[in-house]
């Protein structure tokens, strides 16, 4: 027999890790890393054996890897992805699921799938896409109302729609970005874990969009809430290909300087945020102190 009930009630946050959980996830967004990882260390020894503790530490991990433009974490990345499928099978096997599990799971291999893409493993990124997605449908599937399942399913559609752009005139393929955008803004709109991690992704869309305007317009909207360095990022692409120069500068060196102040980074973001400062002065006409970043700031690392 399933017991559908029993881990549902296992999985359901009490009032005390609640309180725990949604406190380091306010520490995650602004960029206090070691306090949200204290945090969530403290519920993984109330609740060893819950998938979601080893998804979330994860999910710090990537965020970590993307704000500062590093693959240092990788090794630990993958290690609570597979503990969080490992803890998921766990249950299965004694007979135990629940639609948090099946999000928690589909969440963790969607989250390793994006990131094997980012370095170029694409059957890897495909798979787990695919794996990812099943899970998700099947947490829809035991509660209808599990809305942060629709972050991930969003994002699948959208971007799976952007990758097989050629195949779009094929009737089992076809456009499903717009699918995709309302099914991560219904996750902003009414998911309990995703409105942060929605606007975020909605960020990225509306940057291959080329909706500049609307970047910049979330990016501010987020710095107000929560003042991290991804908002700056986006905001700072968006200023580069609206060559707004000037403005770029500015973005590009709080960056810069936020990025100095972590114990978190290597040269990768540093180097990243000297490239498009160059970049911005080169085309304000400041060839002298744009060939200076260059030798000095890029060249010699």
């Amino acid at each position: 027999t399933l017991k559908i009930s029993t881990l549902a009630a296992s999985l359901t946050l009490s009032p005390e890790i609640e309180k725990i959980f949604f406190n380091a996830v306010d520490h995650l967004y602004r960029d206090e890393f070691e306090e949200a990882f204290a945090k969530f260390d403290s519920i993984c020894a109330l609740k060893p054996d819950d998938p979601m503790v080893y998804f979330c530490k994860a999910f710090i991990y990537d965020y970590i890897m993307d704000e500062h433009r590093t693959l240092f974490f990788m090794e630990q990345f993958d290690k609570e992805v597979e503990t969080a499928i490992k803890k998921a099978e766990e249950l299965k096997e004694k007979g135990y699921y629940s639609s948090e599990m099946y999000l928690f799971t589909g969440g963790a291999i969607g989250m390793r799938g994006i990131r094997r893409a980012m370095i170029g493993d694409w059957f890897g990124a495909f798979v787990d896409a695919l794996k990812a997605a099943g899970k998700l449908k099947k947490s829809i599937k035991i509660d209808s109302t599990m809305y942060d399942a629709y972050f991930g399913l969003g994002g699948y559609h959208y971007w799976k729609s952007v990758k097989s752009k050629i195949f779009w005139w094929l009737p089992f393929v076809g456009d499903q970005r717009q699918q995709g955008i309302d099914e991560i803004k219904l996750s902003i709109e009414k998911g309990i874990f995703t409105a942060i991690p929605g606007e975020i992704s909605l960020l990225r869309i509306y940057l291959e969009e080329k909706d500049f305007d609307e970047v910049i317009k979330l990016a501010d909207k987020l710095r107000k809430s929560h003042d991290n360095i991804h908002s700056l990022w986006f905001k700072g692409y968006a200023l580069i290909h609206s060559k707004q120069w000037t403005e770029s500068i500015d973005i590009y060196t709080e960056i810069l300087s936020r990025l100095q102040q972590k114990c978190f980074h290597g040269i990768e973001g540093e180097v990243e945020c000297y490239y498009y400062i160059a970049l911005s002065h080169y085309y304000l006409g400041n060839t002298d102190k744009s060939k200076e970043l260059i030798i000095e700031k890029i060249l010699s690392q």
